[in-house]
């Protein structure tokens, strides 16, 4: 993301708001996961198939210590009786949703005052870690403009393996006084990717997420997005005040794409503010962009385009993939100062980290200069001949 004025970006926390005011209904249903297929090499704990058209979600409560899914499989006779239409040949690959809530409201008098403020703006964490490693699960709840926090009120953590586990309920405990949770995973034995929901039992509202278990040493590419994918940091307010979608760099999906076709993971960081999370998702679905983790600020001061604000937080972002994901991080791509020296703070090879826009070519202090693109497609050519990643 390319620095603003300090005075501008002041004017972040009310105007970011309106986005996911906007684009909620206010039903409380989860917007679209970057979805992935597993990798090539992918072990998983157990063979999902679709569920049964007419047959019920199959949930369990499962403690840190079980294998923690069950699955329900085809009936193939059943499958072979319905109509074969595009309706009822969609269906079949869908997989079946959340069990329906139970249970109401911990605070009944407070926290519908707080939902009553607006939309639901909730958002979670996309963990990246290895097989037997343990992590987080960590989310935001909030609604309205002014992302009013859901203090101390259940939210429950739900679990199944892709493409089509059953749902389990792994845990269930008290947001805190910022309306955050983080509910600690022993972690799974194999390389996979499982999705998770956590959901407010008292409205059914909820954050949506992807668990992805990667070999240590797993090769990475990372992305900024605000004037790295789309043309320039001012998309955002457009978008904001106007309703209008960010506009695309020309080929940069395509570009992303050359890489994860190439056998990289592929991350997206960005300075927005977590209650945009579920908007960012959203853009790189509608755009075609590959899958991979987006990872959001926590905090509005993480947005701040400064070396203590978005410039730290993409820096401890990284070393986390790579210290503690074990992630290799081989090439980068941003468009502002900030991102170079994230970048090159956090052992990203300048020769590797490209830069859009009028910073490209720049470089941090100490640092050898970043390589410059003048646009995606005049970049594309250069790599047709990436090797494979080591996975």
């Amino acid at each position: 993301m390319r620095p603003l004025s300090s005075a501008f970006a002041l004017l972040l926390t009310p105007l970011l708001a309106l986005v996911t005011a906007a684009c909620d209904d206010g039903s409380g249903t989860e917007p679209p996961i970057v979805d992935a297929s597993l990798p090539d090499d992918a072990r998983v704990m157990l063979d999902a198939a679709p569920p049964q058209m007419d047959a019920e979600p199959t949930a369990v409560d499962a403690s840190p210590d079980q294998a923690f899914v069950v699955d329900s499989a085809v009936d193939a006779s059943v499958m072979d009786a319905q109509p074969i239409d595009a309706e009822i040949a969609d269906m079949a690959m869908n997989c079946a949703e959340l069990p329906p809530g139970e249970g109401g409201w911990l605070d009944p008098f407070e926290s519908p005052r707080t939902v009553s403020g607006g939309a639901p703006h909730h958002s979670a964490v996309a963990p990246v870690v290895n097989p037997n490693t343990a992590f987080t699960f960590d989310g935001k709840f909030a609604y309205g403009v002014f992302s009013e926090d859901l203090e101390e009120e259940w939210v429950e953590v739900w679990i199944r393996a892709r493409p089509c586990g059953a749902w389990a309920r792994f845990e269930r405990v008290v947001t805190d006084l910022d309306g955050r949770i983080s509910v600690a995973h022993p972690g799974f034995p194999v390389v996979g990717e499982w999705d998770f929901r956590l959901r407010v039992p008292g409205d059914d509202s909820r954050a949506a997420g992807v668990v992805r278990v990667v070999e240590p040493g797993r090769e990475a590419v990372v992305f900024d997005i605000d004037g790295t994918l789309t043309i320039g940091d001012r998309e955002i307010f457009e978008e904001i005040l106007l309703g209008n979608d960010p506009e695309m760099y020309p080929a940069a999906n395509r570009v992303v794409q050359r890489w994860a076709d190439a056998g990289y993971f592929i991350v997206y960081i960005t300075g927005r503010p977590y209650f945009l999370n579920p908007t960012s998702q959203r853009w790189l679905v509608e755009h075609d962009f590959p899958a991979g983790p987006v990872r959001t600020t926590d905090s509005l001061s993480q947005t701040l385009p400064t070396t203590a604000g978005v410039q730290t937080f993409k820096r401890e972002w990284l070393e986390y993939l790579t210290e503690s994901a074990g992630l290799r991080i081989v090439a980068a791509y941003g468009n502002a100062e900030t991102d170079i020296c994230a970048y090159a703070q956090a052992g990203v090879d300048p020769q590797a980290t490209w830069i859009i826009g009028p910073e490209a070519g720049g470089a941090c202090e100490g640092f050898a200069p970043t390589q410059p693109i003048a646009d995606y497609p005049a970049h594309l050519p250069s790599l047709q001949a990436l090797p494979p990643a080591q996975r």
